[in-house]
């Protein structure tokens, strides 16, 4: 359900956008001028059996073309988990409004035009527990019933280009 709100997002900004399965192959993809990647969420965490991952061969091919990906939700997890972070359940399940702030010194355009701090909403059980090398977090967020419950937020990273 995510996958197609944002795919709507998306073409409200009047850029064509597909939805393909995260277990869609490099060829399959290899055919497309895609300009960008946005993986999103799902039901399942990195660490589980079974748990669906992208392919080494789409991770090649996205990192030939210089694809930029967004990570959210899973898709964020899923970005550690293949980039040396670590994943891990939280204490709790999180699932409601939430209120995201940039952290400190952030200037990465994933904020660009947004205030400071804005209400989102949150739904999952893992948390980022580490961030991959040369990844940097670029927001933090806190449940408006709980203030002190605060992690990073989990679409908030970015890779910076390494040396």
């Amino acid at each position: 359900q995510y996958s197609h709100l944002i795919a709507r997002r998306v073409r409200e900004l009047h850029v064509y956008c597909e939805l393909y399965s995260c277990l869609v192959t490099a060829e399959e993809l290899g055919e497309h001028e895609i300009v960008a990647i946005i993986l999103s969420g799902g039901p399942s965490s990195v660490y589980d059996e079974g748990a669906p991952h992208v392919s080494p061969g789409v991770w090649k091919l996205i990192e030939d073309r210089q694809i930029p990906v967004l990570g959210i939700c899973y898709g964020m997890q899923e970005l550690a988990h293949v980039f040396g972070g670590a994943v891990a359940a939280g204490l709790k399940h999180e699932y409601g409004k939430s209120y995201v702030k940039r952290v400190e010194g952030c200037n990465s355009k994933i904020f660009d035009g947004m205030p400071e701090q804005f209400q989102m909403w949150m739904s999952h059980g893992d948390k980022l527990t580490k961030t991959p090398h040369g990844f940097l977090p670029v927001g933090m967020f806190n449940f408006e019933d709980d203030p002190m419950t605060t992690i990073r937020f989990e679409i908030a990273l970015y890779r910076r280009n390494l040396p």
